[in-house]
Formats: C-alpha cells, structure tokens, sequence
C-alpha cells in the first residue's frame, strides 16, 4: 500500500493575499497547523484559512 502524504492546512494573507502553507505544531494526534507568524512579502500578521477565504468580502 502507498503512503498519501497529508495536505497541511492553507492560509491566505489578508493583504496580499498569498497562500502559505501552515506552520506544524505539536506532533501525531495533537499536530495541528497555525498561521505564518508573518507574511514574507507584506510582512502583515493578518492570514484567514483558506477554507474561510472565499467568505470573506
């Protein structure tokens, strides 16, 4: 049988909208991803899920 790596949750920056990838925290059942401390390119602390994003406006 294969291994199917896991997604990582997504986040959009509220200001320039690009897409990052979740920080991991924690590890096997209790891993989770968080935000980005900051963007790299706006270098705003305002991300929303990507999941919620299209909800936004």
């Amino acid at each position: 049988m294969s291994h199917v790596p896991e997604r990582p949750s997504e986040f959009v920056c509220q200001d320039c909208h690009l897409i990052y990838a979740g920080n991991v925290v924690g590890s096997g059942e209790n891993r989770r991803y968080d935000p980005p401390n900051h963007c790299a390119a706006c270098h705003s602390e305002n991300f929303v899920a990507l999941s919620e994003y299209s909800h936004m406006g």
